[in-house]
């Protein structure tokens, strides 16, 4: 049991204490959004599949966000998808503009954001295992330097393992924010 009383949290806002019962009804609130320019549908077929609650809407960073009730996150945490290395590639180097002031913006807001590259791993990234010109080296650069500068986490996963994921990230997500304001 997590208590029933309110307290101050971390920011001096009040923190609410939630018995297990209270939590996990609290948790069944939670929907994903899905930014309404995402092509790929294998993301919101397994949430459907899976009686994930999920709404499409245009989100402002990343492709994937969440509510809980009618609380939007997408100012605290995003998760942007990419289907592979070679599209990550184009962001870095013929789209790094709009890129980058997609993570300025999240930086600005202080939005937590999680990169999930399918088909991929970092031993591809030594390896070059590819088909974009850009070099291993300037593509783990890339990626190392934007983890440090924009505080991003970068995940790598089959395409059929990602929507678990997403949803295990949000729900664990909201679960603290409820628990630890």
């Amino acid at each position: 049991m997590h208590g029933v009383f309110a307290k101050n949290g971390g920011d001096g806002s009040i923190v609410k204490h939630w018995s297990d019962k209270e939590l996990a009804e609290e948790l069944k609130k939670l929907t994903i959004i899905e930014d309404s320019r995402e092509q790929d549908r294998h993301v919101s077929e397994w949430f459907q599949k899976n009686k994930v609650p999920c709404i499409t809407r245009k989100i402002d960073t990343g492709d994937y966000s969440a509510q809980l009730g009618d609380m939007s996150m997408e100012r605290e945490i995003v998760v942007e998808r990419k289907r592979n290395l070679d599209e990550i590639c184009g962001n870095f180097t013929v789209e790094r503009e709009r890129f980058e002031r997609e993570f300025m913006r999240a930086k600005a807001y202080e939005t937590k954001v999680v990169l999930i590259i399918e088909n991929a791993s970092w031993s591809d990234i030594f390896l070059g295992n590819y088909r974009s010109k850009t070099s291993p080296k300037s593509l783990l650069g890339s990626l190392l330097s934007w983890m440090v500068r924009f505080n991003i986490t970068v995940t790598f996963c089959k395409p059929e393992e990602t929507a678990r994921i997403m949803w295990g990230i949000f729900y664990y997500y909201a679960k603290e924010k409820l628990l630890y304001g």
